[in-house]
């Protein structure tokens, strides 16, 4: 049930986020410009996606018409939430006709490629210094630094004017005799001819991250003894199908800013596609993956197996981690032999760690230092045509040095599920920042109307490390009142709160709901 019904899974968190942008935006409309915030259109697409999360539904443990019509209420709301987002960031980006604004619903700053509307032309920043950009297809692609919960808007002129700075550290592509490579100033990976990423070399540390083959594609047969659809039967490793290693490469981007590969194989009956990225100064490795499934009563998985030595794997759940082992000691970590994360799972010595993020995947399996990630699960009950067709997909690997409180393992996962936003026009604000956070381990999760339609602003904030922590939440919006709220937005206690500042104690994995009145 982590990975069944995998079209149904990913509109559903697809669904969770466009709507938590709707809210922030539509918030920071009202307060700023007067938008009337849509309460109505909010309140019925988020029971869409509370209706769709009910057993069996989300679990894809129903009969084939349940995904008909809740693939259809997922994507209503996720056209909810875009269009609701759309609106509010017109509202806030509502002057300058040659302009384009970034909008960053993240609470940390992010330095992202946006994709601005001109071809082959020119983007500056704020101070009209001319912004590192690249030609990808029919995109023009711009390195832009974003604050965070906030914005940074760029001048755009469709003919081109004074070049931006060759960019330090650029990245690149190419092919080689025995397959390709993905270059920047951090990281060198290498793959050989079936896409398979056999080296990761850490330039600063001069260290290999991987223990074997990467992005190795793991086929079984999947034929559980009672419950199809629910289950993974433990001896399903005792099943592998042969797949063939004929593959095609292509550089697809070469660089500056972004260098990608494009690699077609075929696994076993289902055609694949991937694009394999790695962007300037990044540690990050995303593989954008399209499958045309065509596999019945087999599980697909991708495997990592890293140089990291460890007793224990970290996966993420909501709003927190928790440890599980990564070896069979004992029947009780024996039984656990697949296991639920949100969106990333890591391995971590005290001095270095590697992750593989996912933007749907919830099903994971973790045996010594190797982090196989579940991709598709094709049952035959109750559904007997579960997720054929297209599926698509992204996953990540991230590796970082220092401790895993430094790792920006939260940032990057949320980094790959959230992409900026870009209206047309100009704040009034060039650059902005509506909620800033002193502690790169406390996160602003939500930014919603309060339910009581009173005009009131409720946060939702929690700590992602598992270590008591102190933080200043500051915003810039006009609010004259804090109060600590639970869950259901009633009232605690009055918080201090003068000049937009707000400091707030947690206890490790600590939720706090925060209530701003004017």
């Amino acid at each position: 049930t982590f990975t069944s019904q995998a079209q149904t899974k990913r509109l559903n968190r697809r669904a969770e986020l466009a709507l938590r942008d709707a809210e922030l935006w539509s918030v920071a409309a009202n307060a700023l410009k007067g938008y009337t915030v849509p309460l109505p259109e909010l309140d019925h697409a988020w029971k869409l996606v509370l209706l769709n999360q009910f057993h069996d539904i989300l679990p894809g443990s129903s009969i084939g018409r349940v995904y008909d019509e809740a693939e259809r209420d997922l994507a209503e709301a996720v056209a909810t939430g875009q269009n609701i987002a759309t609106a509010a960031t017109a509202q806030l980006a509502s002057g300058g006709n040659d302009a384009v604004t970034v909008f960053n619903s993240l609470s940390f700053p992010r330095t992202v490629l946006a994709e601005v509307p001109v071809s082959r032309g020119q983007a500056a920043g704020a101070q009209s210094e001319p912004l590192p950009a690249q030609w990808h297809g029919d995109k023009t692609l711009v390195e832009v630094t974003t604050p965070a919960c906030g914005w940074t808007t760029l001048k755009v002129t469709a003919a081109a004017g004074e070049a931006a700075p060759a960019p330090d550290g650029a990245v690149r592509a190419a092919l080689t005799d025995d397959g390709a490579i993905l270059e920047n100033k951090l990281i060198r990976a290498t793959f050989d001819a079936a896409g398979e990423l056999v080296s990761l070399w850490d330039k600063a540390e001069e260290r290999e991250w991987m223990a074997g083959p990467g992005n190795a594609f793991l086929m079984y047969k999947d034929v559980p003894r009672m419950w199809d659809a629910w289950d993974i039967d433990s001896n399903y490793v005792d099943q592998p199908v042969e797949l063939g290693r004929e593959a095609t490469l292509e550089v697809a981007a070469e660089g500056p800013l972004m260098a990608a590969l494009r690699v077609t194989r075929t696994l076993h009956n289902s055609p694949v596609t991937q694009e394999i990225r790695l962007c300037r100064g990044s540690r990050r490795l995303d593989f954008a993956t399209s499958v045309e499934w065509q596999e019945k009563h087999k599980l697909l998985k991708v495997a990592f197996p890293v140089t990291i030595h460890a007793d224990e794997a970290i996966h993420e759940i909501q709003y927190a981690h928790v440890r599980r082992p990564n070896h069979r000691s004992r029947r009780y970590d024996a039984d656990r032999f697949e296991v639920p994360q949100q969106r990333w799972t890591a391995l971590a010595e005290e001095g270095r760690g590697a992750a593989v993020l996912n933007d749907s995947k919830y099903g994971v399996d973790v045996l010594g230092n190797a982090i196989r990630l579940t991709l598709l699960k094709s049952a035959m009950a109750p559904d007997p045509h579960a997720d054929e067709g297209m599926q698509e997909f992204t996953y990540s690997l991230y590796v970082w040095n220092g401790s895993f409180y430094e790792s920006e393992v939260v940032q990057e996962a949320a980094d790959l599920n959230v992409p900026v936003m870009v209206a047309a026009g100009a704040p009034a604000e060039a650059t902005r920042s509506l909620f800033t956070l002193s502690a790169a381990n406390i996160f602003l999760d939500t930014v919603k109307p309060a339910e009581d339609g009173s005009g009131d602003v409720v946060l939702r904030l929690f700590e992602a490390k598992r270590t008591a922590t102190r933080c200043t939440l500051t915003t810039t919006l006009p609010f004259a009142r804090a109060s600590q709220t639970n869950m259901l937005e009633e009232h605690q206690a009055d918080l201090p709160f003068e000049n937009g500042q707000l400091a707030l104690d947690f206890r490790p994995f600590e939720v706090k709901t925060v209530r701003l009145s004017k």
